[in-house]
């Protein structure tokens, strides 16, 4: 309806950005949405894991999720999440940030000096990191090296569960040695990745050093460009694991 008249001396934005304090000729006025403090209280959620007001490391070097309640998050899983895990790092106070309905809330101004580590749905954990103690990293490798046995060549095509950037024996050993369902592993001392298009979160270059596998097959012998290692269990029952190979 074409008019060369159309009343706008109401205007309504989908943003809350002021664009200038100039009123203009028509004397305007900018008016935005306010929320309570209380209001704003109500509408998040942040509920801390017990030990959050200690020090140091409260969950195993390298631990691949955290239960909170009834939900298990994955660490390094969800969207926007660029935390990896680490085998030479752990996770120290942690907190849980449910986002409301009017706003959310960063993990520094939940928890001083924490990142997000995983999310699921609406929620969100925040945990500070800290980096293993050297004594139990030297130890965990020791018996970790013990565990395995490598050589040259890659799992099955399109079988692995899981990728990471952990480009050493040691690091993506620790990661399948926490995983009750890893049953082998590859990996390459090279930075490698993949692009990764039917995701919850889409990228060009998902890293993948690392990969997990539930079967202990070698699909190959050959190394492939980056000079992968294939690794697989060395003993048929290990007490101290939580799986059996």
């Amino acid at each position: 309806t074409p008019t060369l008249q159309k009343k706008d001396s109401c205007r309504l934005y989908k943003v809350s950005q002021l664009r200038s304090s100039d009123p203009g000729s028509s004397g305007r006025q900018f008016c935005r949405k306010t929320v309570s403090a209380e209001a704003e209280q109500e509408d998040i959620e942040v509920q801390y894991l017990n030990g959050s007001s200690a020090d140091g490391c409260m969950h195993p070097c390298g631990a691949g999720s955290v239960p909170m309640g009834n939900v298990e998050f994955s660490i390094g899983a969800g969207a926007g999440i660029e935390y990896e895990v680490s085998a030479d790092m752990c996770l120290g106070n942690c907190a849980t940030v449910k986002a409301g309905l009017l706003q959310t809330v960063s993990c520094s101004a939940v928890l001083p000096g924490s990142k997000k580590v995983s999310k699921v749905g609406n929620a969100k954990l925040c945990c500070v990191t800290e980096v293993c103690p050297s004594t139990t990293t030297t130890t965990n490798t020791s018996a970790i090296g013990e565990n395995f046995t490598c050589e040259d060549g890659q799992g099955p095509a399109f079988a692995s569960y899981r990728h990471t950037g952990n480009n050493s024996f040691e690091a993506c050993a620790a990661l399948c040695d926490q995983d009750s369902e890893c049953k082998s592993f590859d990996f390459t001392e090279a930075n490698s990745s993949h692009p990764e298009l039917l995701s919850l979160t889409p990228t060009l270059q998902k890293k993948d050093s690392c990969r997990l596998y539930k079967v202990s097959q070698l699909r190959s012998s050959d190394p492939g460009s980056s000079g992968r290692q294939f690794c697989r269990c060395r003993w048929l029952h290990a007490p101290l694991r939580r799986w059996v190979c």
